[in-house]
């Protein structure tokens, strides 16, 4: 047996966002989104995974499987369900919630945004709102104030790339649905410009908290020079890496690779379509609509995952070395990664190729903090409903009873041990 050794303060965790496992919520965008005439969703979130009321055995579950910590979002509007005037009971439940984990020895990883807009500001322009970063940092100021002053991590903003590209430059992904590249451009500054100040706040409450925003990163064909190609990456990836400069750790989330078309005739049209103003203007959106989902071109024969996506545990290493070369001195939190499979044992064979990879490159550049597994329940995927079960834990959907697959304890033993062993 092969036992590949982490070091003691490497942190083993899962993770979750709130709108896709509490239920309940029904004051934000994704409401409204979701549930809209000719929705592109394939179903409402509702009550999700009931984990607002079954907190604690949750917190039990973990526990038990060896979790030693636990990523989870704050819901925004439930918090603040309208503007400037505050929930003490939501904002009391999430206090408890990481006072809860932290009595248990379970480290929370605290994020403030994850896709989730209250309900008030989406219908004040939700993220082109001029203001929407002072809201934004409002609400965060109303956090730190109350939170455990013995929690060190801090996610101010998930995947800024994702729900703003996906909001503000396709209508068939993400609320708001606005197809623009003026408006998805101002959107992203204001988005950054609230990372920025989240940062300072969650600073000044707590002097020993260490604050990043979590990056959604592909691994890409870097000899590709598709000038299409190197759009979509600035603008769904490289801005917002920059707007991270700084921050004290880079969340670090990786599920694939995006590969595209080899065809000349394609590259040459890519080229007029980024530099004619008028088919920039009218064209180009239409354009992502096609080609900048969640997918890539994928070979013929390749393994896919059951998100579509090529099976690349590969991937997260493209993008250790590709956070290396771009922040030599920085910290690098996985803050999600995993895999969506009917299979359970195809979720360890993932995992365990991506640990192989974080032990291999840590060995050599000691950064690494940490690993959260992507999720801890099967939960909500957003346009996708409830068929991507990325859990270690299966939710049944009449009961909400916590079913536990192998990989559960599997993954477990590896986080209360921080041994990979492989027979």
């Amino acid at each position: 047996m092969n036992k590949y050794k982490f070091p003691d303060k490497f942190l083993f965790g899962t993770a979750v966002a709130s709108y896709q496992v509490e239920g309940g919520i029904y004051n934000n965008d994704w409401t409204i989104w979701e549930n809209k005439k000719n929705s592109v969703c394939v179903e409402p979130c509702k009550e999700a995974c009931k984990h607002y009321e079954k907190l604690d055995e949750d917190i039990e579950l973990l526990k038990n499987l060896g979790i030693r910590a636990f990523r989870f979002s704050i819901e925004w509007s439930r918090v603040e369900p309208s503007i400037g005037e505050f929930n003490d009971q939501a904002i009391k439940h999430y206090v408890d919630k990481a006072k809860t984990l932290i009595k248990n020895g379970i480290t929370p990883v605290i994020t403030f945004h994850h896709f989730t807009t209250p309900e008030w500001l989406y219908n004040d322009g939700s993220w082109l709102n001029s203001n929407a970063d002072d809201y934004f940092n409002s609400y965060v100021d109303k956090m730190m104030q109350v939170l455990p002053k013995d929690i060190t991590y801090f996610n101010t903003i998930n995947e800024p790339g994702i729900f703003a590209f996906f909001g503000y430059f396709s209508t068939t992904k993400f609320p708001p649905g606005i197809a623009n590249e003026t408006k998805f451009i101002k959107a992203s500054e204001i988005i950054m410009s609230a990372h920025k100040k989240a940062l300072r706040t969650i600073k000044s409450y707590n002097s020993n908290a260490k604050v990043g925003m979590t990056h959604a990163l592909q691994e890409w064909e870097d000899d590709d020079k598709n000038k299409l190609k190197e759009y979509l990456k600035y603008h769904l990836e490289d801005k917002y890496l920059e707007a991270s400069e700084d921050d004290d750790f880079i969340g670090l989330q990786t599920y694939t690779i995006v590969r595209y078309p080899k065809n000349n005739l394609l590259k040459l049209f890519n080229t007029v379509l980024l530099n004619v103003n008028l088919i920039r203007k009218y064209i180009l959106p239409r354009i992502i609509q096609i080609f900048a989902g969640r997918n890539g071109a994928i070979p013929s024969g390749t393994r896919i995952t059951k998100m579509g996506y090529e099976y690349r545990p590969e991937a997260v290493l493209y993008n250790l070395n590709r956070l290396k070369n771009k922040f030599p001195d920085k910290q690098i939190f996985i803050t999600e990664n995993g895999i969506a499979t009917d299979n359970d044992d195809e979720r360890i064979e993932f995992v365990t190729s991506v640990l192989k990879d974080v032990h291999e490159f840590n060995l050599e550049n000691s950064n690494v903090i940490g690993y959260l597994y992507w999720s801890l329940l099967d939960n909500f995927e957003w346009d996708l409903g409830y068929q991507m079960n990325f859990g270690l834990v299966e939710v049944d959907k009449e009961t909400f009873k916590r079913n536990p697959h192998n990989s559960a304890y599997w993954f477990g033993n590896i986080s209360s041990t921080n041994v990979l062993s492989i027979d």
